[in-house]
């Protein structure tokens, strides 16, 4: 009996598991007044893209909720989602996350996904929990802060401000200065007009096509410089080999 009873809850709990709600919701907002738009993002993706011309922010979020029935399901996203768009002076702020649970039983995965298109100009602002992030196409200036995912970086007009807790990072075409403050992860940077500052924990580090300074202290991981126009500094290199190649500065160590 005491068999049949533990088979039957633990059939119950793989059909709950195997379950998953998936919905989605859309938020607009327009941009009058408003230079900066800033993302607080929980468990789930985050791809942004600057759009030329566009006059609002448009976000898609992908709901999921799995490990409940239907109704608990809905329910759960009802009573935990955090998911709005709104103004607060001149600045926009788009919240997508759940709400944290506290429970003996907290079975099943819960994700707000959110895709973003924004006017190309605009500035933004991310406080991101843990998930990919994808970031294109901005004149404005980016700045990130993020527990744990990769990170990847492509066609950005202004300054690039990344701290970073784990994951890889992949940051090209940048017109302005990048900082970079990463606790691990593998670090992949190409083709950027301003300055490189880069205070690493561990992970590899690459770097080429550089037109300003390159500076770097890392803990551990090896670190590959080439093309650099102007100097490149290692305050520090941990352990791991160092590969400088083609810099037309100074190569301080």
């Amino acid at each position: 009996m005491k068999i049949r009873i533990i088979l039957s809850v633990f059939l119950l709990l793989s059909t709950s598991l195997l379950f998953a709600l998936e919905k989605k919701e859309f938020l607009t907002l327009g941009i009058e007044g408003i230079n900066l738009l800033e993302i607080d993002n929980g468990a789930g993706f985050l791809e942004v893209k600057g759009v030329p011309g566009l006059s609002r922010i448009e976000v898609e979020a992908e709901i999921i909720v799995r490990g409940m029935n239907k109704d608990k399901a809905l329910q759960f996203i009802n009573e935990r989602l955090d998911l709005r768009l709104e103004k607060l002076g001149n600045r926009a702020q788009l919240i997508g996350k759940f709400k944290p649970t506290f429970s003996l039983f907290n079975w099943g995965e819960k994700f707000c996904n959110l895709t973003v298109r924004l006017p190309q100009e605009m500035n933004l602002a991310i406080d991101d929990s843990s998930g990919s992030i994808v970031i294109e196409n901005l004149q404005g200036n980016l700045k990130i802060d993020d527990s744990s995912g990769s990170i990847q970086i492509d066609g950005i007009t202004g300054e690039v401000e990344i701290e970073d807790g784990s994951g890889n990072l992949k940051v090209s075409k940048v017109q302005g200065t990048v900082f970079i403050d990463d606790g691990s992860g593998e670090i992949l940077l190409k083709d950027i007009t301003g300055e490189v500052r880069i205070d690493d924990g561990s992970g590899e580090i690459h770097v080429s096509q550089v037109k300003g300074r390159v500076v770097i202290s890392d803990g551990s991981g090896s670190i590959w410089v080439d093309k650099v126009e102007q100097d490149v500094i290692i305050k520090q290199d941990g352990s791991g080999k160092v590969y400088i190649t083609q810099v037309k500065g100074r190569v301080i160590k």
